[in-house]
């Protein structure tokens, strides 16, 4: 797979061989296209959740699982972590809203309130944050991991490449975190602000 725009005539090998140009590549578990909009990605990732939703309530309900807790704690373990897959590169893709949804729906199950109930309430009821912040907390951790990182590892070098576009004010991948975190308070992400003042400190 060739990124961005590439000749169909030229030919890239391998040892010999000829690499087939495709179109899309499924690479553990997100689904990567020859530009840059992971709003297909999302929707794949989406539709696996509903499946592993689905899957969850029907296995609950034939081991007759009532608890709460338990529910929740099994959601997180098999359909959060399906949902949220690669979240730190495609967080603010504007699919998000339906991941939310299917979160919603999700908690709105299980004391059984209708659709249209507020969600802030049921929420509030459960303890719990929108998906977006688990999401964005993920980011900013990713964000430290790859920061701490050794320069001369493979990872190293492509986080200095990209604080690199972020100093010639190209498009990347930390000029969208700080995006983000310019609009929203810092304390929306709990236990991450000597983080967040870090990144925010970053030029330019």
């Amino acid at each position: 797979m060739v990124f961005n725009f590439v000749d169909p005539c030229q030919e890239f090998g391998f040892e010999g061989d000829v690499i087939e140009h495709v179109e899309t590549f499924k690479y553990l578990g997100i689904l990567l296209e020859t530009t840059p909009n992971l709003d297909n990605a999302v929707e794949h990732l989406i539709a696996a959740s509903r499946h592993s939703l689905f899957a969850l309530n029907r296995h609950c309900a034939e081991l007759r699982i009532m608890d709460v807790k338990l529910h929740c704690d099994l959601f997180n373990t098999l359909v959060r972590s399906t949902t949220s897959y690669a979240c730190e590169v495609w967080v603010d893709s504007k699919k998000i809203k339906a991941i939310e949804v299917v979160y919603q729906r999700f908690l709105k199950s299980l004391p059984g309130v209708r659709k249209t109930t507020i969600t802030s309430i049921v929420l509030a009821e459960f303890g719990k944050f929108p998906f977006e912040h688990f999401a964005w907390e993920q980011v900013l951790l990713y964000y430290n991991r790859m920061s701490t990182i050794i320069k001369n590892h493979i990872l190293g070098k492509a986080w200095e490449a990209q604080l690199a576009m972020l100093i010639a004010r190209k498009k990347c991948w930390v000029r969208f975190e700080k995006k983000w975190l310019f609009k929203h308070q810092p304390q929306e992400v709990a236990g991450s602000l000597p983080l967040i003042q870090s990144l925010l400190e970053m030029t330019p």
